[in-house]
């Protein structure tokens, strides 16, 4: 790891700008601010971009790659047009996030948190008018913060395989204008920050403040993304409190835990904002034991749920990686530390997927290989990461 803080201060910089951009739309602040706001974005990314040209090269390709396909391809698929970009539209022509609370298009589900949204509506403000395609390029923008802060870890040729791990595992979700892209990254980074902060014994990440700030940006982001990301925050809250609580360890970081819980206010305004107007969630309301009890006995419902998450080809490269990878450098604290997030994430998704509000089959071809790709990225990337650390024996 190289202890150069310049792409660790820019990753806060866009974090924050991301973030002060939800809550300017919010509070609803003077369109100016909004587009000055969205202005300061840019110019820092020009910044990453020209500060030292020929660091970090391949990002900056990649990047200027997607952003291009992102504007050469229209948007068409049901969830990207009629739900994220459509509340991008909506925040767009309303000047306000709170529009929502009309509930119009309720089939458009207006519960779902809306930080991609408005960072897209703020994008159409800058440029004055709203088309189906610019304003898919911000959902783009909001992968940059979790890249570049990858490259503090990952150097030259690793990071050229990071890259290659992103392409493969995310491919098209990365300019599609959906969101599941997004959660997969910023849930693995999450998890990486909660390790590197309260797991790893290392003082440098301990002691450094920045990190906990880019957690913080980080963690927040997430729950606003999708919902899955609250469960996903909740999960990585839980597993570090039960380590810290087996090692004896709690009381040393407990404090810094609760602040880093915070992070979960933005996304209980939203929430508290949809209850107080009706706004209802369609897959956790009062039919949810309805639907789950029916389906809870039948053992082929267990394995339709197996085969299309487990089963799933990317998940399936990423598993014998990571497995790989532990074999030949066993970092057991990382291991343990993984394994049971992954374990009780898929242990939420069954669940999910059992009490399902639609059609069985019809929510696991359409949505397993789109969720599961939260785990694929997450065991390839700490694969890669604890396989870096491997040194070769001759």
């Amino acid at each position: 790891m190289v202890k150069n803080n310049l792409h660790e201060k820019i990753t806060l910089y866009l974090s924050l700008l991301i973030l002060s951009n939800y809550l300017f739309l919010n509070l609803s602040f003077p369109i100016l601010i909004i587009k000055i706001n969205f202005i300061l974005f840019l110019i820092l990314v020009v910044f990453f971009y020209f500060k030292n040209l020929n660091e970090n090269i391949y990002l900056k390709i990649f990047f200027l790659l997607i952003i291009l396909i992102s504007l050469g391809t229209p948007t068409y698929e049901w969830d990207a047009r009629s739900i994220w970009l459509f509340h991008g539209k909506r925040i767009f022509y309303d000047e306000s996030i709170f529009s929502f609370a009309d509930n119009y298009a309720s089939f458009s589900h207006n519960g779902y948190p809306n930080l991609a949204p408005a960072f897209s509506s703020s994008l159409a403000m800058l440029v004055g008018y709203w088309n189906e395609i610019f304003p898919k390029i911000s959902f783009t923008f909001l992968f940059l913060p979790p890249l570049v802060f990858t490259y503090s870890f990952f150097k030259d040729d690793k990071y050229l395989i990071f890259l290659s791990i992103v392409f493969f595992i995310i491919g098209k979700y990365l300019f599609n204008g959906w969101t599941d892209g997004l959660i997969a990254i910023y849930f693995c980074l999450s998890a990486f920050l909660m390790y590197l902060l309260f797991i790893k014994n290392e003082k440098y990440f301990k002691n450094n403040f920045l990190y906990y700030l880019i957690a913080f940006c980080f963690f927040s982001s997430l729950t606003l993304i999708k919902n899955e990301g609250i469960a996903l925050l909740l999960i990585l809250f839980t597993v570090t409190l039960l380590i810290k609580i087996y090692k004896k360890d709690l009381k040393n970081d407990i404090s810094k835990l609760i602040v880093l819980s915070f992070s979960f206010l933005p996304i209980i305004f939203w929430k508290f904002f949809c209850y107080t107007n009706g706004i209802e969630n369609d897959y956790i309301n009062n039919d949810l034991l309805t639907n789950l009890l029916p389906r809870i006995g039948e053992f082929s419902n267990y394995k339709l749920i197996g085969y299309f998450l487990l089963l799933n080809e990317k998940f399936i490269i990423s598993l014998i990686f990571f497995s790989f990878s532990f074999w030949l450098k066993r970092n057991k604290e990382l291991f343990n530390f993984i394994l049971f997030i992954s374990l009780i994430y898929i242990t939420v998704l069954f669940f999910i997927f059992l009490s399902t509000p639609v059609d069985f089959y019809f929510q696991l071809n359409s949505a397993a290989a789109r969720i599961v790709k939260t785990l694929s990225f997450s065991l390839a990337f700490f694969g890669l990461y604890n396989l870096c650390n491997y040194k070769i024996k001759y």
